[in-house]
């Protein structure tokens, strides 16, 4: 039941409504009433409220905050470098602009350093985002999933395509050794 006031408040499905103090109350018997119609049971909770995809979803949220503040300090260092580019207002028009004051390797460590830090938010985001898609909550539920489509372990093998590689594979290395040995010169033993 919902009551709009100043506040919206849901009633709790598990407890009966309060029955109002000016309905008369029927006396208590120990049959039920064969008129009554019987109150529907509260539906359990959806999966996507369950602990497990809500760990999963919080890995996504993290990566997806992660990746917010660290686009929030690219962001910054890029308006900050492009600031020092333009000239003050109070400079003369027949000079040259001056140029960024600092080292051009420190900025290309910086600008790795940003895009390592926006990779690493895309990929806990992304990873959290495939976690909660294929329902993988550890390393043993995707070792799981991942069997059940490789297949049975100790699974069947081909005894006969087994047998035929091996008989090649001993076939070409007694044709090396063949080869091999009609390469030697005969050694001479001086005795």
């Amino acid at each position: 039941m919902w009551s709009f006031g100043t506040t919206m408040t849901i009633a709790k499905d598990r407890e009966p409504p309060p029955a109002s103090s000016t309905e008369p109350q029927p006396p208590q018997s120990s049959q039920p009433p064969e008129n009554t119609i019987p109150q529907p049971q509260p539906e359990p909770r959806s999966s996507v409220f369950s602990e497990r995809s809500l760990k999963q979803l919080g890995i996504f949220f993290a990566g997806a905050g992660f990746l917010a503040l660290s686009t929030l300090i690219t962001r910054r260092s890029v308006v900050r470098k492009t600031r020092a580019t333009i000239p003050k207002f109070y400079n003369q028009s027949n000079r040259p602009v001056n140029k960024m004051g600092s080292d051009s390797s420190l900025i290309a460590l910086e600008a790795l350093n940003l895009a390592t830090l926006n990779v690493m938010g895309f990929g806990i985001m992304t990873t959290g985002g495939i976690a909660w898609a294929f329902d993988i909550s550890s390393i043993d539920d995707l070792r799981r999933m991942a069997r059940r489509h490789i297949g049975p372990p100790g699974g069947k093998t081909d005894e006969e395509a087994e047998r035929e590689i091996e008989e090649w594979v001993a076939k070409v290395l007694l044709r090396k050794d063949q080869k091999e040995q009609e390469a030697q010169p005969p050694s001479k033993k001086d005795s």
